[in-house]
Parts: C-alpha cells; structure tokens; sequence
C-alpha cells in the first residue's frame, strides 16, 4: 500500500504539470487540428502558391502569343515555327535536345 500512497501523493502534487502535457501532446500530436496538421497544410499550401504562381506565369505568356496570334500573319509564323517545328521550303531546321542518349538506344 506504500508504493500506492507514493504514487498518489507524486501525481495529486504534479496534478496540473501533468494535466498541461497530457493537453499538450493532444494538441500537438493527437488531435485532428494539431500543430503537425497545421505544418503540413502549411507546407501543402505553398507549393499551392508556387503552383499558382507558374500558372499565372504561363497565362501572362499565352495572352501575349495569343494577342500576337490574332494581331497579324507574322504571329501565326511564329507559333507554327515554335511550336510545331515547321519551316520554309529553302531552309533546315535543327532540333537540339539537353537529353545526352537521344539516338543511341540502338548501339548500346
């Protein structure tokens, strides 16, 4: 019954230490609104941003395309030339590629 009696007495005189860092691993750890979740949606939120970022970055360059698009013939030029790689009768175009075995899968 000692032992029993010691036990008590240490938690009746540590009742709120104890009751504070039970509350705080709940908080922290446990709980569906813990400070972990609120890390991780934090962190989910900014590559949102920087999602959101690339994208308003890539509308800016489609609206200017696509105004020189409908402004003349020279913007309809560029784009065939840009993007589907088509030229004129009397010249050579050249694809590079940053990729270092484009046409070796042959000979290895």
């Amino acid at each position: 019954m000692g032992r029993i009696n010691n036990i008590w007495y240490y938690l009746s005189r540590h009742k709120y230490l104890i009751t504070v860092v039970i509350g705080a691993v709940l908080v922290g750890v446990v709980d569906e609104n813990s400070v972990r979740s609120l890390v991780m949606l934090s962190m989910r939120l900014n590559e949102k941003n920087e999602e959101l970022q690339a994208y308003e970055e890539q509308f800016e360059r489609d609206s200017i395309r696509l105004h020189n698009f409908e402004a003349s013939l020279k913007g309809v030029e560029t784009i065939a030339r840009e993007r589907y790689k088509m030229k004129r009768a009397d010249e050579d175009v050249f694809v590079l590629s940053t990729e270092k075995n484009i046409g070796r899968e042959n000979y290895e």
